[in-house]
């Protein structure tokens, strides 16, 4: 049973659509050292509801206290490149972040409303750890349990089993996912973002936000993730993981933080989060 479900998991992840050519388009050219704001604002232009989240956030970034932006080139150089890229990734899967997974006992928007909680405090974990691109985390948080998309379906099929390893048998969500299916979710997003052609900076902290000293390049984004995640938790809002809320000692180690610190951090953090402007 178990490895049928891994091989169907995998064709399923092979078969996996490209993200949208607009988006595909867009975050090429923001590799491109000569990209112009001009050239973004036309790639942006051809999507309009791109084009307005992008104005919106741009609005809103200033607070009131700048002249309202009224075009994309205008928008585009008041928010930055790294800025307008969090955004153009963050709006190529945040539909599907949105819909319910039955099989994690998640309704919809769950899913969503961790994932920006987790990139929020990822960002400001960043600042706080010196990390050089506070955007990047921000990313890595928004991104960080994609792969819940794909193994939903196959938990719901044994979803008896699966609670009774976490509630029964004290066993961690992603390793009862592991002895269920093969995969945890962590490993399944992180080939989803391969599959996406994502910066391996970006795979590196999907994959491995449960298991961040195996990220050989990035340990620092993985563990700051990994943080982010279980502070993001404290009000279960992953109602099917009893442990969501502890973080791996290998996110403390790396980071060099004790439990003592940790609790004052996880304090500071969600203070933080809770204060944030609620996203329209």
């Amino acid at each position: 049973m178990r490895a049928t479900r891994l091989t169907q998991l995998l064709q399923a992840i092979d078969r996996l659509h490209p993200l949208p050519g607009n988006v595909t388009r867009i975050l090429r050219a923001l590799e491109e050292p000569d990209t112009t704001a001009s050239l973004l604002a036309e790639l942006i232009g051809l999507d309009q509801a791109l084009a307005s989240q992008v104005l919106h956030m741009a609005n809103a970034a200033s607070l009131g206290y700048a002249p309202e932006c009224t075009t994309l080139h205008q928008a585009i150089m008041r928010l930055g490149f790294k800025r307008i890229r969090t955004l153009v990734m963050g709006a190529a899967v945040s539909n599907q972040l949105n819909r319910g997974l039955p099989g994690y006992r998640l309704g919809p928007g769950q899913l969503w409303n961790h994932a920006v909680a987790s990139a929020t405090i990822a960002q400001w974990l960043a600042q706080r750890f010196n990390y050089p691109n506070p955007e990047e985390a921000y990313i890595g948080g928004l991104l960080h349990d994609i792969g819940k998309l794909f193994l939903d379906q196959y938990l719901l099929l044994d979803y008896q089993a699966f609670l009774e390893l976490m509630h029964t048998k004290k066993t961690l969500l992603w390793q009862a996912e592991e002895t269920l299916i093969g995969l945890n979710h962590a490993q399944v997003g992180g080939m989803m973002a391969e599959k996406w052609s994502f910066p391996t900076v970006l795979v590196e902290a999907i994959r491995y936000h449960h298991a961040p000293s195996l990220s050989f390049e990035h340990p620092h984004l993985a563990a700051i993730v990994n943080l982010a995640s279980a502070i993001a938790t404290r009000d279960t809002i992953g109602i099917t993981d009893p442990y969501g809320d502890i973080p791996h000692p290998e996110a403390l180690a790396i980071l060099h933080v004790n439990s003592a610190d940790y609790e004052r951090l996880r304090d500071q953090a969600y203070r933080y989060l809770v204060n944030q402007p609620q996203s329209s």
